[in-house]
């Protein structure tokens, strides 16, 4: 049972590989695009980032499908917020198998009347078949 284990745990982190500098690079740029969407109020920045059939969830657990549904909501909350003044993604960790990397972190958006916005998140990014790497699945994760 015990070599059970230890080849089932080995087989999984064979799996994980550390992120190649192409694909870091083209992930900090999508964060930035959400930065500069953010405080440009430029939603098609920011929804150039994601899939054609990527799924953005709540901290509640709600779920927006496909990339133009995403942008719509996008679109709908910057009327509501404005251009925020400040704005940051801090990427806290990551790791890739093998079309697919698993990105976790905070982004934290500022704005003029008081309001804010400091979300965890988990984040899969998915290798496209032109070598880009855009959010296949977003989750917000809830303060609990």
């Amino acid at each position: 049972m015990v070599v059970f284990f230890l080849l089932l745990s080995s087989r999984c982190f064979a799996q994980n590989k550390s992120i190649g500098s192409g694909a870091r690079q083209q992930i900090d740029a999508g964060n930035q695009a959400w930065i500069d969407g953010i405080k440009q109020r430029r939603v098609a920045l920011v929804a150039a980032t994601y899939t054609l059939d990527a799924v953005d969830c709540s901290p509640a657990g709600d779920c927006i499908r496909g990339r133009t549904a995403i942008e719509e909501h996008l679109q709908e909350e910057m009327a509501k917020l404005g251009k925020a003044n400040s704005a940051s993604v801090t990427s806290i960790g990551s790791t890739q198998q093998g079309r697919f990397i698993y990105e976790w972190g905070q982004a934290e958006a500022h704005f003029s009347h008081g309001r804010k916005i400091v979300d965890r998140y988990l984040t899969t990014w998915h290798a496209q078949p032109d070598g880009t790497w855009k959010i296949f699945r977003n989750l917000v994760i809830p303060n609990r």
